[in-house]
C-alpha cells in the first residue's frame, strides 16, 4: 500500500529526480537508428545526445547540476564568472528553468564527452563524475575543459585534447575542432583556443555543428565556406540590460545563414531564468529573412531523427495513440456504455 510506503526527504529525491527516472536512459539505449539518419536527443541548455546507425554514442554538454548562485567577493581584482565581470554585479541567481530528464548514473555506454568549454553548465561534475566509473568513454574538450577533467578524476589517457583545426576519430564519427567565439570565457583566459572550441560532427546522415556559447562573429562565414553544414545547434536568449551572454534571435539567424546550415536548431534559451528567450521570435525572423532555411524546435528529451524529421518543424512529445484499442474501450467499444445520470 502506498500509505504504507516510508517517505523522508531521501526517497523523496532518490524516487522523484531526475524527472523523467530512467526512461530516457532507457530509451536511448533501446533505439536502433535507421540507416542513413541520426538520432539526436535535446536534454535541455547545450546538452544533446548523438547517436548512429552504428551505436555510436556521442553526449555533448550537458548538465546534470542545480540552480547557480554566483558572488564575486569585494576586494578581489578578478572574479571567476564572467558574466559577473561583464556586468560588474557583485552577485547573480540563475535559475534553473528546464527539468532534469536524464539520470547520469544510470548511463552504461557512452563512446565520448564533448566539452565546449569549462564553465560548470558544459563541463558538468554531476555527468562527468559517473561517466568515469560506468563507462569507458574518451572525454574531449579544449585545454582549459581538459584540465578539469583531470580535477575530476578522468584518467590523463582517457583524455583528447582539441584546438581548432584538431580532427579526432570516435568510431565512424569523425569529429573537427573549430574557433570558439564565447566573450564571457575569453574574460577567463587571455587565448580563446585555450577554453573554447566549436564542434563539427561529421556522420554519414550528415554534418552537425553545436556553436557551444558562441556569440556573433565573422568566423562563421569562414567556418561556412570551409565546410559543409547540414544542422547547426546554436544559442540564444533574452539578455537582461548591461549584460550580453547569450546572442540575441537575430544574431542567431545571422549564424545561421553565415554557417549556409540547411537547418537551425535553436539551444540555451530554456534554461536559465536571466536569460530565457523565446524559440517563436528566431522563427519568425527565420521565415521573413531566409525562408529556405528549415528551423526545428525541439522538445526536451523528445527522439529527433536526421534527415528524416528536418522538415517537423517542432517536435513533439509522443502521445502512445498506437497503444489504443477502440474494442476494448467502454466509451465506444463492444461492451455497453455507461453513462453517469445528473440529478436535478
Amino acid at each position: 500500500m502506498l500509505n504504507d510506503h516510508p517517505v523522508d526527504r531521501l526517497t523523496w529525491l532518490q524516487e522523484v529526480f531526475p524527472t523523467w527516472g530512467t526512461y530516457l536512459n532507457e530509451e536511448i539505449e533501446d533505439t536502433k537508428v535507421e540507416k542513413g539518419n541520426l538520432a539526436l536527443w535535446w536534454l535541455g541548455a547545450c546538452g544533446y545526445w548523438l547517436k548512429t546507425p552504428k551505436n555510436t554514442d556521442i553526449l555533448i554538454d550537458n548538465y546534470s547540476g542545480p540552480s547557480i548562485a554566483t558572488t564575486w567577493k569585494l576586494g578581489d581584482p578578478d572574479s571567476p564568472y564572467g558574466v559577473l565581470r561583464m556586468s560588474g554585479a557583485t552577485s547573480q541567481v540563475w535559475l534553473r528553468l528546464n527539468p532534469q530528464i536524464i539520470d547520469p548514473f544510470a548511463i552504461k555506454k557512452l563512446d565520448a564527452l564533448l566539452s565546449t568549454h569549462p564553465h560548470l553548465d558544459h563541463c558538468d561534475i554531476y555527468t562527468i563524475k559517473p561517466l568515469i566509473k560506468n563507462t569507458k568513454c574518451k572525454f574531449v574538450g579544449p585545454p582549459r575543459s581538459c584540465r578539469k577533467f583531470e580535477e575530476f578524476g578522468v584518467p590523463k589517457e582517457r583524455i583528447i585534447e582539441v584546438k581548432p583545426g584538431k580532427e579526432i576519430k570516435i568510431k565512424e564519427v569523425k569529429i573537427k575542432a573549430l574557433e570558439g567565439a564565447d566573450n564571457t570565457s575569453i574574460l577567463e583566459a587571455k587565448d580563446m583556443n585555450e577554453v573554447c572550441v566549436n564542434y563539427l560532427i561529421q556522420t554519414q546522415a550528415g554534418n552537425f555543428y553545436h556553436a557551444g556559447d558562441s556569440h556573433y562573429s565573422n568566423m562563421f562565414f569562414r567556418h561556412g565556406k570551409e565546410n559543409k553544414i547540414d544542422v547547426a545547434m546554436i544559442a540564444f536568449g533574452d539578455n537582461p540590460s548591461g549584460m550580453t551572454d547569450k546572442m540575441t534571435p537575430y544574431d542567431a539567424y545571422r549564424v545561421a545563414k553565415a554557417l549556409n546550415t540547411k537547418l537551425l536548431i535553436p539551444m540555451h534559451y530554456d534554461n536559465w531564468s536571466p536569460v530565457q528567450g523565446d524559440p517563436d521570435e528566431l522563427v519568425w525572423i527565420v521565415k521573413r529573412k531566409a525562408p529556405k532555411m528549415k528551423v526545428a524546435i525541439l522538445q526536451w528529451g523528445a527522439k529527433f531523427l536526421y534527415p528524416k524529421d528536418q522538415d517537423v518543424g517542432k517536435v513533439q512529445y509522443q502521445k502512445w495513440e498506437e497503444c489504443f484499442v477502440p474494442e476494448r474501450s467502454w466509451e465506444y467499444g463492444d461492451k455497453p456504455k455507461i453513462f453517469l445520470r445528473v440529478e436535478e
